[in-house]
């Protein structure tokens, strides 16, 4: 028994009407093109006829059906749009080209209809026969279709300056009524912020240390600070379980050393009491933590994605970049960790919000007493180019390393808003606490 496939959305009369709209007036060209490109007709004649007129508008000349007769001709496309005969019925269908830019989004809305078919399509095929793990198939659905919106077959049309100025007008204006200091998200420290100005959206803020400075522990201190301001945070911990990231965060709020924790017979009644108080506030504070590892930077995109949808993350903390799994493993390491990084940067974009992106330091700075410069980001410096602040923790090394509290640094060494400099910050390092403090304090 033959079974008949449905026949794909398209719209033939939205598409004459476009193509008659243009040869009456070659000026709603650029109306039509801000909505779709000549890929989103269905017709391939009229695929043809669109690509052609854009290429006639592109040399500066008008398109109008003697010039247009003549480059089909040019092409040798002439005869395979239907002639002289059809481009007259085009001229024909619409009186004026009003309308064109209504039927251009027709025309739109069939071709995304038709974009989400085919990734449909292609995950059902690749779900028959998975050839990587499920949750990676996941991901790549999850890419197909979100990807489908930038590229639904439409220009991106630029925006006026004026536009974009009142806009922010209107966002300072309402951060002045909502008592906002900052133009993102306060870290908690209060020269860091001044710096900063705040984590802003679509930002990509990159934090390198030495190893057992603090990185995962600064990192964990600014998440759970802007979540107990009620802005709901995801965190992924790519070399830690959940477990043991939440004894951190008790150990932070309670002030009950991690040490203390692991001993139980050591604990005092005061300890229990802390302890209990803490994770009583953590289990209303919005963090939610991915400790999923070998994961791919597609993969945390998916589930960023998926957090900022629904439950409305505002900050995303990725610990740390050189665990995230290259998308191709052929390459050798500099290309992997740049790739790895823009997509980082690229999500956060998409997303609107922003992404603190842990990073490890080369080596040969383990070994040299000296501060540290963008140029000793590990495996890449292209982590750097894609950043839009970095921010490197350091401690002296002739520092006793027994003292319960570091004078840590934070060295901006980037920042794309503002100024470069230092920040003075106590770390307490049995509690894992970062706190506002004067370096060498």
């Amino acid at each position: 028994m033959n079974v008949s496939m449905p026949v794909p959305p398209q719209n033939l009369e939205a598409e004459r009407a476009v193509l008659g709209a243009i040869l009456r007036d070659s000026d709603v060209l650029a109306d039509v093109l801000a909505v779709v490109r000549p890929e989103a007709m269905y017709f391939d004649h009229h695929r043809r006829i669109l690509t052609a007129a854009v290429d006639i508008a592109q040399r500066g000349a008008p398109v109008d059906l003697v010039v247009l007769y003549d480059e089909l001709r040019k092409r040798k496309w002439l005869e395979d749009v239907g002639g002289e005969t059809y481009l007259i019925e085009l001229w024909e269908a619409v009186p004026t080209g009003a309308n064109a830019a209504y039927h251009a989004k027709l025309i739109a809305d069939a071709a995304l209809l038709r974009s989400l078919i085919h990734s449909a399509n292609e995950t059902i095929r690749d779900a028959y026969s998975p050839t990587a793990p499920a949750e990676d198939l996941l991901a790549q659905a999850e890419r197909r279709l979100f990807a489908i919106n930038a590229d639904n077959g439409a220009d991106v049309a630029p925006r006026c300056v004026g536009e974009v100025a009142r806009e922010a007008l209107i966002d300072i204006d309402s951060r002045i009524a909502a008592g906002a200091t900052l133009a993102g998200l306060s870290t908690g420290f209060v020269d860091l912020d001044r710096m900063l100005g705040g984590l802003r959206p679509g930002q990509l803020v990159v934090i390198g240390a030495r190893p057992s400075i603090g990185k995962t522990a600064f990192a964990l201190n600014v998440a759970d600070r802007v979540a107990s301001g009620g802005a709901p945070v995801l965190f992924f911990s790519l070399e830690m379980p959940a477990r043991e990231i939440t004894d951190r965060l008790i150990s932070m709020r309670s002030g009950v050393p991690m040490s203390r924790m692991g001993r139980p017979r050591d604990l005092r009644p005061d300890d229990l009491t802390a302890l209990t108080d803490a994770a009583a506030e953590l289990s209303s504070t919005p963090l939610y933590i991915e400790d999923a590892g070998d994961v791919t930077a597609a993969r945390v995109a998916a589930v960023s994605r998926r957090a900022c949808r629904r439950l409305g993350a505002q900050l995303v903390v990725v610990d740390y970049l050189s665990l995230l799994r290259p998308e191709n493993p052929k390459e050798n390491r500099t290309l992997q960790v740049g790739t790895l990084a823009l997509r980082v940067k690229q999500m956060s974009r998409s997303l609107g919000v922003p992404v603190l992106l842990l990073s490890q330091l080369n080596r040969e700075l383990e070994h040299a007493n000296r501060r540290p410069r963008l140029a000793d980001l590990r495996d890449s410096g292209e982590v750097e180019q894609h950043a839009d602040c970095v921010l490197f923790l350091h401690r002296e090394q002739n520092l006793p390393v027994d003292d319960p509290v570091w004078p840590v640094e934070v060295i901006v060494a980037k920042n794309r808003n503002g100024p470069v400099g230092e920040i003075g910050l106590a770390y307490r390092r049995p509690v894992l606490r970062f706190e506002n403090a004067a370096v060498g304090r």
